[in-house]
């Protein structure tokens, strides 16, 4: 091989490298933000479920209370 050969050769090695080096983090970047969305749509799914067993909760627990009033009301009148 001749010195230009390898010059040649080192040039083509180093457009290529750059290349890949280049989709890999284009590759990188894109799972990144599929990964952020998605954990994105997670934690809303969650915080939306939580606030669903919280109220529900409170409903229950004012459910409760007002079936407590009447029993005492009841008991007050009879």
């Amino acid at each position: 091989m001749s010195r230009w050969d390898i010059i040649l050769f080192a040039i083509a090695s180093y457009f290529a490298i750059m290349g890949l080096v280049r989709l890999m983090q284009a590759r990188r970047n894109r799972l990144v933000r599929q990964f952020r969305e998605e954990f994105r749509k997670q934690r809303e799914l969650v915080l939306k479920q939580q606030a669903e067993e919280e109220r529900r909760a409170s409903e229950q627990a004012q459910q409760k209370q007002f079936e407590e009033f009447i029993k005492q009301k009841q008991k007050e009148v009879a």
